[in-house]
């Protein structure tokens, strides 16, 4: 009876010890919340997380995690948040397009002004120019990588090409390389991974007043001859069967027994160039055993994409919620406190061009030759325009044309989409030229569409 009376109590007691737990916990006081899509769980315990942690303890604040939020529908998550009244101080944005249709994003160009450190002009150019609209700053950026080439040093000299590297990177030396490399297919070597990408970023290398896929800051210029070029070059390397992308099955099949795509074909050192992104090289250097070098893109422009966060227009403490955003992301302090966590090269890049800083971090993560010259370089780069530019996905793929185009195997597709439209133009299914103001028209005024939805609420 005594043994029943001592259990009851001892249940009694933990449960009260319980019960004051859970009340401490819901009366925790915070000072933000935070919502993103890159912390993956408590257990792995990644760098974002003790960043944040890190930023409590400098700060003697707390950061509530916005843990309802889903990865596959993030910003169905963050809608249905606002509309409860409960959208999360500081957030992740998937574009800038969704920030300001949905009017949820805070002009900071107060507190960008108000910062003495002048940490801000050391962001890169092309990605601050990102997240202005008219005349205020709707986000910071947060994160970055670089697009462009890779090269297999290794096979390059094994087949004597040194001339590659000697000379500098034009696209007449990128062709000649690409087409002199294919040449080995019979040994199971080819030149380049895939060529669907050389006409987005083309026009910019010949062009300074433009950038990715010929966006200029206000219009896009597809029925300038830049663009008529690009998509010439992009067809010549794709009817020349210069890519493995551009092979038949059956070629495939023939040259490259056993191979899975690029990747694979790359991965087994038989791929001269493969366009890829900085945040790959991880996957390289555990993948690959020659050596690589990060070339960009010829001319130099390299591009570049960026993720972005940002201050909700509900923020009760915006100051706060700024130097939170900014240690998270191109504070100096905070930028080195991120080298000196990782454990191993990082899929990011620092957010600032100051030299000490890309020096300490490249000289933890010296992973692949050519990586820190083009990112030195990062202020003649250029900002892929999927999460930057309103209306892009209807301006880039999903526009209807109008047209009724008849593919190589017959297949007849009427008001075809845009995209699938310039798809059959590089692949020379169809001519470009033909309808190449129709083209420039169509992609501009759905960048016109987009603007028109949100632009009478910001000055």
């Amino acid at each position: 009876m005594k043994k029943q009376l001592c259990l009851a109590v001892a249940a009694v007691v933990a449960a009260a010890s319980m019960s004051a737990a859970l009340s401490a916990c819901s009366k925790t006081k915070y000072s933000l919340t935070y919502a993103t899509w890159n912390l993956s769980t408590e257990a792995v315990n990644n760098v974002e997380r003790q960043m944040i942690r890190e930023f409590e303890e400098r700060n003697n604040v707390k950061i509530r995690i916005e843990d309802s939020v889903s990865l596959t529908a993030y910003d169905d998550s963050i809608t249905a948040l606002a509309v409860k009244n409960k959208l999360p101080d500081v957030f992740m944005l998937s574009n800038m397009n969704y920030g300001l249709k949905n009017r949820y994003v805070s002009d900071i160009t107060d507190l960008v002004n108000a910062d003495t450190s002048k940490d801000w002009d050391k962001i890169p150019k092309p990605i601050v120019e990102a997240v202005h609209f008219k005349n205020g700053i709707y986000a910071i950026p947060f994160a970055m990588n670089m697009m462009g080439y890779f090269v297999n040093v290794d096979l390059i000299e094994e087949k004597n090409k040194n001339w590659f590297f000697e000379n500098e990177f034009t696209y007449d030396s990128f062709y000649r390389l690409v087409n002199e490399m294919a040449s080995y297919k019979s040994e199971g070597i080819m030149g380049l991974s895939h060529e669907n990408t050389i006409f987005e970023w083309y026009p910019a290398s010949v062009n300074p007043d433009y950038g990715w896929f010929t966006w200029d800051g206000s219009e896009y210029h597809l029925d300038g001859t830049e663009f008529i070029d690009a998509i010439e070059k992009t067809k010549q390397m794709r009817m020349g069967g210069l890519t493995y992308d551009s092979l038949s099955e059956d070629e495939r099949a023939n040259w490259f027994e056993g191979v899975d795509g690029y990747v694979s074909l790359w991965n087994s050192g038989k791929l001269a160039l493969r366009w890829g992104s900085s945040y790959e090289v991880p996957d390289m250097i555990k993948n690959c055993d020659f050596d690589i070098r990060f070339i960009g893109v010829p001319g130099g422009r390299t591009p570049i994409v960026g993720d972005y966060i940002a201050i909700s227009n509900t923020c009760k403490d915006r100051e706060l919620a700024y130097k939170f955003s900014k240690w998270m992301s191109f504070d100096p302090e905070g930028i080195r406190e991120r080298i000196s966590r990782e454990k191993q090269v990082t899929n990011t890049l620092p957010m600032t061009v100051d030299p000490v800083l890309i020096s300490e971090y490249f000289e933890k993560f010296d992973a692949v030759d050519g990586l820190q010259t083009a990112f030195e370089k990062l202020d003649n780069g250029i900002v892929e325009c999927v999460k930057v530019v309103p209306g892009y996905n209807l301006s880039r793929w999903k526009a209807l044309t109008g047209l009724t185009i008849t593919t190589s195997d017959g297949e007849t597709i009427a008001d075809a989409e845009l995209g699938k439209y310039l798809d059959l133009c590089w692949t020379g299914e169809q001519s470009y030229m033909e309808h190449a103001q129709d083209v420039n028209k169509l992609a501009n005024a759905q960048y016109g569409n987009a603007i028109k939805q949100f632009e009478q609420y910001y000055n």
